[in-house]
């Protein structure tokens, strides 16, 4: 009775070590091993927006946009219709209060459309008061969602107030156009007689004119 005992107790050590030999090939063969742990865990405060949904591609499944404040810095994330993110990236953030507060998709071209993203930089207030918004592209190629490019665009509102309370703004009226009439849309900026255009060239890369 005791042989037989300890032959059950090798044979449970035996199928136990096999499991969890199985177990460790899988987490090799799923490169779970060589995944990074969240980057949401490196953060102490986190603030996401809420999910705002549209179809980028137009296959009748809405995206989902979201912004978040990370230990107070932007980001802004794509995700597809079952919340796996497709493209994140940070913003550039001057000070307090900034937000994204509006996004447009264009189709600039038969086969590419834009995201543009409207974002206020925020504020700084100590000797001087200043305040900043800029634009950001995301081109979608051919509406293939893996593929998106991020570019960081022109500032297109600028407030300050200086010493001997001198005080400005300049807010520039933001344009899709095709200027050159070659079939794509140019993206521009404008405030009076000072304009800033920009024409997409090809992966992502947009160059002013």
């Amino acid at each position: 009775m005791k042989g037989f005992s300890l032959f059950l107790a090798l044979l449970m050590a035996s199928s136990l070590t096999f499991a969890q030999d199985e177990r460790y090939f899988r987490r090799i063969y799923s490169n779970e091993l060589n995944e990074k742990p969240s980057t949401a865990e490196k953060f102490k405060i986190i603030v996401k927006s809420p999910a705002y949904r549209i179809d980028l591609n137009r296959d009748g499944f809405e995206e989902i946009i979201r912004t978040a404040k990370r230990d107070g810095n932007d980001y802004f994330t794509i995700a597809d219709h079952f919340g796996r993110v497709l493209l994140e990236k940070k913003l550039s953030t001057i000070g307090s209060g900034s937000v994204v507060y509006r996004v447009q998709l264009k189709t600039i071209s038969p086969n590419t459309d834009a995201l543009v993203v409207h974002f206020y930089e925020g504020m700084i207030e100590s000797t001087r008061f200043e305040a900043q918004a800029r634009l950001y592209f995301i081109t979608i190629p051919n509406r293939e969602l893996n593929k998106m490019h991020f570019f960081q665009g022109p500032h297109f509102f600028h407030e300050s107030e200086k010493l001997f309370d001198k005080y400005f703004v300049r807010r520039f009226s933001v344009n899709t156009v095709d200027y050159n009439n070659d079939g794509t849309k140019e993206l521009s900026v404008s405030y009076n007689n000072i304009n800033r255009v920009f024409l997409y060239v090809a992966e992502g890369v947009w160059k002013r004119l």
